[in-house]
């Protein structure tokens, strides 16, 4: 009876992992052919532009997730805001990860970088909107609802979701080779939010890293990608090792995750 039960709770943790992933494909690569089959894509580029294209695309990937996630738990937009852990503020976590960015800015002013003003709709596309965005499809809704709804141990969810994560920036290398170093970077960076996600229960600490980092590599020009120069190299390492050790220290690793 016990392996029967067994073998039924693995199938089910395997099935609705595939359906997580499936939404997390469509949602990742299937948006940008849906809008041009309906005269969106090419409507929104010349009359709104670039970044008004990018915000029909967020609408529409967040009206996806949302109903996906009250779907999945037979529920409202509240539950659902909770079950992609964007409620939750979590004010300390939040408070560690930008203590890991200023490290690595002390890095920066400390080596003589040199700051390079950006354009403001440029620092907001890239350095607040993009990562929230992230941030809510890859750690919100790909890990925390493997994690979740579908019951997957850690490790795998972090995995998958991070795979998922690295293969959708594998195009901003210039480069087959610094396409999949760009890739094997961004799914480590991944793993580390998904990690952030799980033990602070909330995945905007992992948002103060990931805007932090993505603000300073474009002020600072570190890099066209997540590869980044050495110095910029450098300043991430100094914000992972403060991110892990304060998380470390002041959380503990929670209980494994109920499944719906």
């Amino acid at each position: 009876m016990t392996d029967t039960t067994e073998a039924r709770s693995t199938a089910a943790i395997v099935i609705r992992s595939a359906i997580i992933i499936a939404i997390g494909l469509a949602l990742s690569f299937g948006i940008p052919p849906v809008l041009r089959a309906l005269n969106l894509h090419d409507w929104a580029i010349k009359n709104l532009g670039a970044h008004g294209f990018y915000v029909i695309y967020i609408a529409s990937g967040f009206v996806l997730i949302f109903f996906a996630v009250m779907a999945m738990w037979r529920t409202g937009l509240g539950r659902a805001l909770n079950e992609l852990a964007i409620t939750h503020l979590s004010p300390l976590g939040c408070a560690v990860c930008l203590a890991a960015v200023a490290a690595a800015f002390g890095v920066l002013f400390f080596a003589g970088a040199k700051w390079t003003p950006q354009p403001t709709d440029s620092l907001l596309v890239f350095g607040v909107i993009g990562p929230f965005v992230e941030e809510v499809l890859f750690r919100g809704f790909l890990f925390r609802q493997m994690r979740r709804w579908a019951g997957a141990p850690f490790w795998i969810a972090a995995i998958l979701s991070s795979l998922l994560f690295g293969a959708g920036h594998f195009e901003q290398g210039d480069s087959l080779a610094n396409s999949v170093v760009n890739s094997a970077v961004t799914f480590a960076g991944g793993v580390m939010f998904c990690w952030l996600a799980e033990r602070w229960g909330s995945i905007w600490p992992g948002f103060a890293i990931h805007a932090g980092l993505n603000l300073l590599w474009s002020v600072y020009t570190l890099g066209n990608n997540a590869v980044g120069s050495e110095m910029g190299n450098i300043a991430r390492i100094a914000t992972i090792v403060v991110a892990i050790a304060l998380t470390r220290r002041l959380t503990t690793a929670p209980p494994a995750q109920p499944s719906g």
